[in-house]
């Protein structure tokens, strides 16, 4: 909070100071005034305008991205069925051996015949694949 300075104190001060404005305008300032702010707003070039944005066509912001997620989830459904075909391959053949052989299995036999494979046995079944 500022401290408050009592009147007379605020004209002892002004006195010592002394009551003269300290600033001055230099001589003939206002006289030549306009004509130097035009000359010199004549030597500022004028910044050129920003360009205008360019819009995306209907294409690029809406297709486009869908495309890319259509590609990625192609991809990954190819990778996934290059890796489970073989495991699926050899349960198909063990169950028409079954059928062949009149062995009805269950749900329970099935989950019990790909419980069998174990991380080992997946790799090299991909291994033999590449």
């Amino acid at each position: 909070m500022p401290k408050l300075v009592k009147m007379e104190e605020q004209s002892k001060i002004i006195e010592q100071i002394g009551k003269k404005n300290p600033f001055k305008v230099p001589e003939n300032y206002f006289d030549n005034f306009s004509a130097q702010l035009e000359q010199q707003i004549k030597q500022v070039e004028v910044a050129p305008a920003p360009a205008p944005a360019i819009k995306k066509s209907f294409f690029k912001a809406h297709i486009q991205p869908l495309l890319y997620v259509a590609a990625v989830v192609t991809l990954l459904t190819g990778i996934s069925y290059v890796a489970v075909q073989p495991m699926l391959t050899d349960l198909n053949n063990e169950m028409m051996m079954a059928n062949n052989m009149d062995i009805e299995l269950s749900e329970d036999d099935y989950y019990d015949l790909l419980a069998e494979y174990d991380s080992d046995e997946i790799y090299e079944l991909l291994s033999m694949n590449d």
